[in-house]
Protein backbone atom coordinates (compact mmCIF):
# COMPACT_ATOMS: atom_id res chain seq x y z
CA UNK A 1 0.00 0.00 0.00
CA UNK A 2 1.14 3.89 -0.88
CA UNK A 3 2.13 5.63 2.76
CA UNK A 4 -0.08 8.45 0.67
CA UNK A 5 -3.08 6.75 0.48
CA UNK A 6 -5.90 7.71 2.57
CA UNK A 7 -6.97 4.79 4.73
CA UNK A 8 -10.41 4.06 5.94
CA UNK A 9 -11.20 3.38 10.00
CA UNK A 10 -14.22 2.38 11.75
CA UNK A 11 -14.61 2.62 15.17
CA UNK A 12 -17.88 1.42 16.34
CA UNK A 13 -19.81 1.24 19.66
CA UNK A 14 -19.48 -2.64 21.02
CA UNK A 15 -23.51 -4.11 22.41
CA UNK A 16 -22.56 -3.30 26.13
CA UNK A 17 -22.27 0.64 24.83
CA UNK A 18 -19.40 0.59 27.64
CA UNK A 19 -16.82 0.28 24.80
CA UNK A 20 -15.65 1.12 20.68
CA UNK A 21 -13.66 -1.46 18.81
CA UNK A 22 -11.97 -0.16 15.90
CA UNK A 23 -11.07 -2.51 11.89
CA UNK A 24 -9.39 -5.69 12.44
CA UNK A 25 -5.99 -5.06 11.49
CA UNK A 26 -4.26 -7.58 9.81
CA UNK A 27 -0.08 -7.31 10.86
CA UNK A 28 0.67 -10.67 8.71
CA UNK A 29 -1.65 -13.35 6.68
CA UNK A 30 -0.06 -16.50 5.26
CA UNK A 31 -1.33 -19.97 4.03
CA UNK A 32 -0.12 -20.81 7.48
CA UNK A 33 -0.43 -18.00 9.98
CA UNK A 34 -3.30 -15.20 10.47
CA UNK A 35 -1.93 -12.63 12.96
CA UNK A 36 -4.81 -9.77 13.66
CA UNK A 37 -4.95 -6.51 16.00
CA UNK A 38 -8.22 -5.34 16.93
CA UNK A 39 -8.03 -1.93 18.83
CA UNK A 40 -10.44 -1.04 21.81
CA UNK A 41 -11.33 2.40 22.32
CA UNK A 42 -12.39 2.73 26.42
CA UNK A 43 -13.77 6.42 27.17
CA UNK A 44 -13.26 7.81 30.59
CA UNK A 45 -15.60 11.08 31.62
CA UNK A 46 -12.94 13.24 32.96
CA UNK A 47 -9.89 12.33 30.50
CA UNK A 48 -8.93 11.12 26.56
CA UNK A 49 -10.21 7.92 26.02
CA UNK A 50 -7.95 5.18 26.23
CA UNK A 51 -6.83 2.94 23.54
CA UNK A 52 -6.35 -1.17 24.17
CA UNK A 53 -5.40 -3.46 21.37
CA UNK A 54 -6.28 -7.36 21.28
CA UNK A 55 -3.71 -9.63 19.04
CA UNK A 56 -5.16 -12.50 17.83
CA UNK A 57 -2.89 -15.28 15.87
CA UNK A 58 -4.70 -17.92 14.31
CA UNK A 59 -3.12 -21.38 12.98
CA UNK A 60 -4.96 -21.74 9.79
CA UNK A 61 -4.00 -25.50 9.40
CA UNK A 62 -5.68 -26.46 13.06
CA UNK A 63 -7.53 -23.34 13.72
CA UNK A 64 -6.25 -22.67 16.59
CA UNK A 65 -6.18 -19.27 18.34
CA UNK A 66 -4.19 -17.27 21.18
CA UNK A 67 -4.83 -13.93 22.34
CA UNK A 68 -2.84 -11.19 24.06
CA UNK A 69 -4.35 -7.86 25.30
CA UNK A 70 -1.91 -4.83 25.81
CA UNK A 71 -3.59 -2.15 28.03
CA UNK A 72 -3.06 1.69 27.08
CA UNK A 73 0.31 2.14 28.65
CA UNK A 74 1.80 -1.22 26.87
CA UNK A 75 1.33 0.38 23.51
CA UNK A 76 3.31 3.38 24.61
CA UNK A 77 6.27 1.20 26.18
CA UNK A 78 6.03 -1.03 22.95
CA UNK A 79 5.64 1.93 20.35
CA UNK A 80 9.15 3.90 22.23
CA UNK A 81 11.15 0.48 21.74
CA UNK A 82 10.15 -0.32 18.55
CA UNK A 83 11.43 3.30 16.92
CA UNK A 84 14.11 3.33 19.33
CA UNK A 85 15.09 -0.13 17.65
CA UNK A 86 14.21 1.16 13.94
CA UNK A 87 16.50 4.14 14.72
CA UNK A 88 19.20 1.64 16.00
CA UNK A 89 19.04 -0.34 12.73
CA UNK A 90 19.63 2.67 10.45
CA UNK A 91 23.43 2.54 11.76
CA UNK A 92 25.53 0.27 9.94
CA UNK A 93 27.74 -0.63 13.39
CA UNK A 94 27.37 -1.76 16.56
CA UNK A 95 28.03 0.13 19.78
CA UNK A 96 26.11 2.60 22.24
CA UNK A 97 23.65 4.62 21.34
CA UNK A 98 21.74 7.72 22.93
CA UNK A 99 18.23 7.24 21.22
CA UNK A 100 16.61 10.80 21.22
CA UNK A 101 13.95 12.63 18.99
CA UNK A 102 15.03 16.86 19.20
CA UNK A 103 12.52 17.78 16.41
CA UNK A 104 10.12 19.70 18.90
CA UNK A 105 11.10 17.43 21.47
CA UNK A 106 10.53 20.74 23.85
CA UNK A 107 6.95 21.11 22.76
CA UNK A 108 6.13 17.19 23.44
CA UNK A 109 3.35 16.82 26.18
CA UNK A 110 5.62 13.89 27.98
CA UNK A 111 8.28 15.79 28.00
CA UNK A 112 7.14 17.90 31.05
CA UNK A 113 10.67 18.33 32.41
CA UNK A 114 11.98 21.77 32.30
CA UNK A 115 15.45 20.49 31.66
CA UNK A 116 14.64 17.88 29.27
CA UNK A 117 12.67 20.03 27.45
CA UNK A 118 15.63 22.29 27.32
CA UNK A 119 18.24 20.04 26.35
CA UNK A 120 16.12 18.58 23.83
CA UNK A 121 15.65 22.16 22.01
CA UNK A 122 19.55 23.05 22.65
CA UNK A 123 20.15 19.71 20.24
CA UNK A 124 18.36 20.77 17.41
CA UNK A 125 21.44 22.94 16.92
CA UNK A 126 23.31 20.52 14.48
CA UNK A 127 26.52 22.40 16.12
CA UNK A 128 25.80 21.98 19.50
CA UNK A 129 24.84 18.42 19.12
CA UNK A 130 27.99 17.81 17.58
CA UNK A 131 30.25 19.52 20.28
CA UNK A 132 28.45 17.46 22.74
CA UNK A 133 28.86 14.56 21.48
CA UNK A 134 32.64 14.87 21.38
CA UNK A 135 32.87 16.35 24.92
CA UNK A 136 30.14 14.56 26.81
CA UNK A 137 30.57 10.90 28.19
CA UNK A 138 27.48 8.98 26.54
CA UNK A 139 27.04 7.05 29.08
CA UNK A 140 26.34 10.09 31.62
CA UNK A 141 24.44 11.91 29.40
CA UNK A 142 22.27 8.95 29.02
CA UNK A 143 22.22 8.29 33.35
CA UNK A 144 21.15 12.32 33.22
CA UNK A 145 18.39 11.58 30.90
CA UNK A 146 17.10 8.64 33.08
CA UNK A 147 17.02 10.48 35.83
CA UNK A 148 14.50 12.95 34.10
CA UNK A 149 12.41 10.69 32.63
CA UNK A 150 12.23 8.82 35.76
CA UNK A 151 11.03 11.31 37.82
CA UNK A 152 8.41 12.17 34.88
CA UNK A 153 7.23 8.85 35.30
CA UNK A 154 6.73 8.90 38.86
CA UNK A 155 4.79 12.75 38.26
CA UNK A 156 2.99 10.78 35.70
CA UNK A 157 2.00 7.61 38.03
CA UNK A 158 0.70 9.85 41.06
CA UNK A 159 -1.11 11.63 38.67
CA UNK A 160 -2.83 8.34 37.25
CA UNK A 161 -3.35 7.25 41.15
CA UNK A 162 -5.10 11.00 41.76
CA UNK A 163 -7.53 10.65 38.39
CA UNK A 164 -8.71 7.33 39.91
CA UNK A 165 -9.53 8.84 43.06
CA UNK A 166 -10.96 12.14 41.52
CA UNK A 167 -13.25 9.98 39.12
CA UNK A 168 -14.50 7.67 41.42
CA UNK A 169 -13.08 4.19 41.01
CA UNK A 170 -13.52 2.45 43.80
CA UNK A 171 -12.87 -1.34 42.46
CA UNK A 172 -9.78 -2.98 44.52
CA UNK A 173 -8.17 -4.60 41.52
CA UNK A 174 -7.50 -1.01 39.78
CA UNK A 175 -5.18 0.20 42.61
CA UNK A 176 -3.77 -3.52 43.45
CA UNK A 177 -2.86 -3.09 39.01
CA UNK A 178 -1.47 0.26 40.50
CA UNK A 179 0.44 -0.73 43.24
CA UNK A 180 1.90 -3.49 41.29
CA UNK A 181 3.18 -1.35 38.74
CA UNK A 182 4.49 1.36 41.42
CA UNK A 183 5.48 -0.28 44.50
CA UNK A 184 8.22 2.81 45.17
CA UNK A 185 5.37 4.60 46.76
CA UNK A 186 5.97 2.26 49.81
CA UNK A 187 8.96 3.94 49.92
CA UNK A 188 12.80 2.96 50.34
CA UNK A 189 11.72 1.45 53.17
CA UNK A 190 11.07 -1.59 50.66
CA UNK A 191 13.22 -3.33 48.05
CA UNK A 192 10.10 -4.04 45.60
CA UNK A 193 7.33 -6.30 45.77
CA UNK A 194 7.17 -10.33 45.05
CA UNK A 195 4.78 -11.68 42.39
CA UNK A 196 4.16 -14.65 45.07
CA UNK A 197 0.47 -13.74 46.70
CA UNK A 198 -0.55 -17.49 47.97
CA UNK A 199 0.69 -17.36 51.36
CA UNK A 200 -1.45 -20.34 52.48
CA UNK A 201 -4.45 -22.44 51.81
CA UNK A 202 -6.75 -20.24 50.57
CA UNK A 203 -4.98 -16.94 51.55
CA UNK A 204 -4.33 -14.61 48.97
CA UNK A 205 -2.62 -11.26 49.87
CA UNK A 206 -3.01 -8.40 47.66
CA UNK A 207 1.33 -7.26 47.79
CA UNK A 208 3.92 -8.91 49.65
CA UNK A 209 6.80 -6.46 49.70
CA UNK A 210 10.66 -6.96 51.05
CA UNK A 211 12.17 -4.92 53.43
CA UNK A 212 15.02 -3.13 52.28
CA UNK A 213 16.89 -3.28 56.00
CA UNK A 214 16.01 -7.10 56.54
CA UNK A 215 14.87 -8.81 53.36
CA UNK A 216 11.97 -10.19 55.27
CA UNK A 217 8.24 -9.70 53.77
CA UNK A 218 5.04 -7.39 54.76
CA UNK A 219 1.92 -7.65 53.56
CA UNK A 220 0.04 -4.78 52.32
CA UNK A 221 -3.83 -5.55 51.85
CA UNK A 222 -6.24 -2.69 49.59
CA UNK A 223 -9.44 -1.80 50.36
CA UNK A 224 -11.97 -0.27 48.38
CA UNK A 225 -11.44 4.04 48.65
CA UNK A 226 -15.50 4.68 49.15
CA UNK A 227 -15.33 2.62 52.37
CA UNK A 228 -15.55 4.53 55.64
CA UNK A 229 -12.23 4.19 58.03
CA UNK A 230 -13.40 5.32 61.41
CA UNK A 231 -16.51 6.10 62.92
CA UNK A 232 -17.85 8.36 66.05
CA UNK A 233 -19.78 7.34 68.58
CA UNK A 234 -21.74 10.14 70.38
CA UNK A 235 -23.13 7.93 73.13
CA UNK A 236 -19.15 7.59 74.30
CA UNK A 237 -17.63 10.45 72.57
CA UNK A 238 -15.18 8.35 70.79
CA UNK A 239 -13.93 6.87 67.63
CA UNK A 240 -13.62 3.55 66.60
CA UNK A 241 -12.92 1.58 63.43
CA UNK A 242 -15.81 0.67 60.85
CA UNK A 243 -16.81 -2.32 60.26
CA UNK A 244 -14.90 -2.66 57.01
CA UNK A 245 -11.98 -1.57 58.21
CA UNK A 246 -12.20 -4.22 61.47
CA UNK A 247 -12.76 -6.94 58.80
CA UNK A 248 -9.85 -5.76 56.99
CA UNK A 249 -7.81 -5.78 60.42
CA UNK A 250 -9.41 -9.96 61.41
CA UNK A 251 -8.34 -10.34 58.15
CA UNK A 252 -4.64 -9.06 58.54
CA UNK A 253 -4.24 -10.71 61.72
CA UNK A 254 -5.23 -14.19 59.92
CA UNK A 255 -2.72 -13.07 56.90
CA UNK A 256 -0.05 -12.66 59.85
CA UNK A 257 -0.30 -15.74 61.45
CA UNK A 258 -0.01 -17.95 58.71
CA UNK A 259 2.49 -16.15 56.69
CA UNK A 260 4.79 -16.11 60.03
CA UNK A 261 4.13 -20.29 60.49
CA UNK A 262 4.32 -20.61 56.95
CA UNK A 263 7.48 -18.30 55.93
CA UNK A 264 9.87 -18.26 58.64
CA UNK A 265 12.35 -20.24 57.20
CA UNK A 266 10.66 -19.41 53.66
CA UNK A 267 7.81 -20.20 51.96
CA UNK A 268 8.21 -23.80 51.05
CA UNK A 269 8.20 -25.59 48.66
CA UNK A 270 7.85 -22.93 45.90
CA UNK A 271 9.55 -19.70 47.19
CA UNK A 272 12.37 -20.29 49.67
CA UNK A 273 13.57 -17.30 49.01
CA UNK A 274 10.42 -15.34 50.94
CA UNK A 275 11.05 -15.04 54.13
CA UNK A 276 8.50 -13.84 56.86
CA UNK A 277 9.63 -13.36 60.78
CA UNK A 278 6.98 -11.85 62.90
CA UNK A 279 5.61 -9.34 59.47
CA UNK A 280 3.74 -6.43 59.90
CA UNK A 281 0.49 -5.37 57.63
CA UNK A 282 -0.46 -1.99 56.13
CA UNK A 283 -3.96 -1.66 55.15
CA UNK A 284 -4.83 0.87 52.92
CA UNK A 285 -8.39 1.77 52.49
CA UNK A 286 -10.98 5.11 52.41
CA UNK A 287 -10.33 8.77 51.78
CA UNK A 288 -9.48 10.95 54.48
CA UNK A 289 -8.87 14.20 52.22
CA UNK A 290 -11.71 16.54 53.53
CA UNK A 291 -11.10 15.00 57.36
CA UNK A 292 -11.02 17.56 60.09
CA UNK A 293 -7.37 17.23 62.63
CA UNK A 294 -9.26 15.58 65.04
CA UNK A 295 -10.02 12.17 62.53
CA UNK A 296 -6.87 12.23 61.67
CA UNK A 297 -5.67 12.30 65.26
CA UNK A 298 -8.20 9.64 66.12
CA UNK A 299 -6.75 7.65 63.50
CA UNK A 300 -3.11 8.00 64.60
CA UNK A 301 -4.22 6.91 67.99
CA UNK A 302 -6.23 3.60 66.88
CA UNK A 303 -3.10 2.73 65.10
CA UNK A 304 -0.96 3.26 67.66
CA UNK A 305 -3.03 0.96 69.82
CA UNK A 306 -2.34 -1.93 67.32
CA UNK A 307 0.40 -4.55 67.01
CA UNK A 308 2.18 -5.08 64.11
CA UNK A 309 -0.84 -3.90 61.45
CA UNK A 310 -1.53 -0.30 60.44
CA UNK A 311 -4.49 1.33 58.75
CA UNK A 312 -4.09 4.34 56.16
CA UNK A 313 -5.79 5.97 53.59
CA UNK A 314 -5.66 6.74 49.81
CA UNK A 315 -5.11 10.55 50.25
CA UNK A 316 -2.37 9.59 53.08
CA UNK A 317 -0.60 7.08 50.34
CA UNK A 318 -1.13 9.91 47.52
CA UNK A 319 0.26 12.37 50.13
CA UNK A 320 3.66 9.97 50.75
CA UNK A 321 4.60 9.37 47.25
CA UNK A 322 4.55 13.34 46.58
CA UNK A 323 7.19 13.15 49.75
CA UNK A 324 8.84 10.96 48.18
CA UNK A 325 9.28 12.98 44.48
CA UNK A 326 10.44 15.92 46.24
CA UNK A 327 13.03 14.06 47.92
CA UNK A 328 13.79 12.06 44.51
CA UNK A 329 13.90 15.38 42.57
CA UNK A 330 15.37 17.48 45.53
CA UNK A 331 18.52 14.88 45.38
CA UNK A 332 18.61 14.61 41.47
CA UNK A 333 19.12 19.03 42.05
CA UNK A 334 21.68 18.01 44.27
CA UNK A 335 19.93 19.93 46.81
CA UNK A 336 20.00 17.33 49.61
CA UNK A 337 22.31 14.23 50.08
CA UNK A 338 20.74 10.70 50.23
CA UNK A 339 19.25 7.92 47.42
CA UNK A 340 18.05 9.71 44.28
CA UNK A 341 16.57 6.76 42.63
CA UNK A 342 13.08 4.87 43.25
CA UNK A 343 12.58 2.01 41.41
CA UNK A 344 9.34 -0.09 40.55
Amino acid sequence: MDRNEPTFFDRRPAASGALSYGNRLVVRDTSHVLIEAIPFFIPHRSSSTELSMKLVRTDKRTGEQCEMTLKSEDLYVLKRHIAQALSVSEQDDDGQFIVLRTDGFGAQPEASDDAVSAIGGALENRRFAAQLAHQVNPETLAKAFSAAVRIGELRAAVTELQEHLAEGRNREDVYQDWCERHSWAFGNAYVARDDQRVIGIGDHVDLLMKSTASGLRDVYELKRPDKDVILYDDTHQNWYWSSHTAKAIGQCHRYLDTLHRAAEFGLRPARPDIVAYHPRAVIIIGRSGDWEEAQLRALHGLNSRMHGITVMTYDQLVCQCHALLSHVTAADEGTESGPSELTA
